[in-house]
């Protein structure tokens, strides 16, 4: 099944946009793609872009993704994380679309032992978190049809992401400093990509909030373990640099991070039929994916 001017890539010059638009090019699927020129807090310019077109999917991938500038910015993260979807969650009642909108585990205050499942009370840690949120609620008061993911610790070839970060850090420095005591698990973004498109080809009907990650629980300290050794194996990195596991509070921040924000993904399995490799895995896979690209690594680090 293909798709004839069907699909709305909002966000598209992101990390996962950029992921996405490649997975539907590859499938030869004509879409549309739009960034930072359809601005989605301007309901008007969003209207002007989907009324002279044929949309049945709106897949968002626009967020302010700036965590601990959130605490200093909340107008800022309430405008495109909120205000934004709400915007496109109106827009797509209008014209008759389902919307696919990512949200983030930082909605969750991460001190439990147990995974959160969808039924769980969300109390967000930080400005980011309360943001993503508020764009929860207002996706859910606007729009039926809809499909919300929220996905953790998202890294991609297209970057900015930890993977990249501990990437040029193996390069630069002489030891690096990573946190053991924030758990959760990688999503990598060829995967979730994959599994986005598959639920569009399903033109499935099974609308609400699922959660979605890759398969496994980690600390950050043990994915940059896991990093350095597979860029060592794959010819990434030269020389191997010791890694100190150092508790959150040797690692301050503007904004509180969840401690343990572990992802129950059942439902997303049974219901939607995503597929979910191990981290490990997909880790590997990442190296490959980024064997065959062009693009050079970035330094900065980001969140969906």
């Amino acid at each position: 099944m293909g798709f004839e001017n069907g699909i709305w890539l909002v966000g598209a010059a992101g990390m996962l946009g950029r992921q996405l638009a490649g997975e539907f090019a590859s499938r030869g699927w004509g879409f549309f793609a739009s960034d930072r020129e359809v601005d989605i807090r301007d309901p008007r310019q969003l209207e002007a872009f989907a009324l002279s077109r044929r949309i049945a999917w709106i897949v968002n991938c626009a967020a302010y993704t700036a965590v601990d500038r959130a605490e200093d910015e909340p107008g800022a993260a309430l405008a495109l994380n909120a205000r934004g979807v709400e915007n496109l969650a109106r827009l797509a009642g209008e014209i008759g679309a389902k919307l696919v909108h990512f949200s983030s585990d930082y909605v969750f205050a991460g001190d439990r032992d147990d995974p959160y499942t969808e039924e769980d009370e969300p109390r967000p840690l930080s400005r980011y978190g309360w943001s993503k949120l508020q764009g929860e609620l207002r996706l859910a008061a606007c729009l039926r049809r809809h499909f919300l993911l929220r996905i953790s610790w998202l890294y991609g070839v297209h970057g900015p992401n930890f993977v990249h970060t501990m990437l040029r850090v193996f390069a630069e420095r002489e030891k690096a400093r990573v946190v053991d005591d924030q758990f959760g698990a990688p999503t990598y973004a060829a995967a979730l990509a994959a599994n986005i498109a598959g639920l569009l080809q399903s033109g499935s009907e099974r609308f609400g909030t699922y959660h979605y990650c890759d398969a496994g629980v980690i600390s950050w300290f043990d994915f940059a373990v896991a990093i350095q050794e597979l860029a060592l194996r794959t010819g990434r990195i030269a020389k191997k640099i010791p890694i100190e596991a150092i508790p959150t509070s040797g690692f301050p921040t503007r904004a509180p991070r969840p401690g343990r924000a572990v992802l129950a993904t059942a439902r997303v399995q049974a219901e939607l039929g995503f597929r979910l490799r191990p981290w490990r895995s997909n880790l590997e896979d990442f190296f490959a994916e980024k064997a065959r690209s062009a693009g050079p690594a970035s330094s900065r680090g980001g969140r969906t």
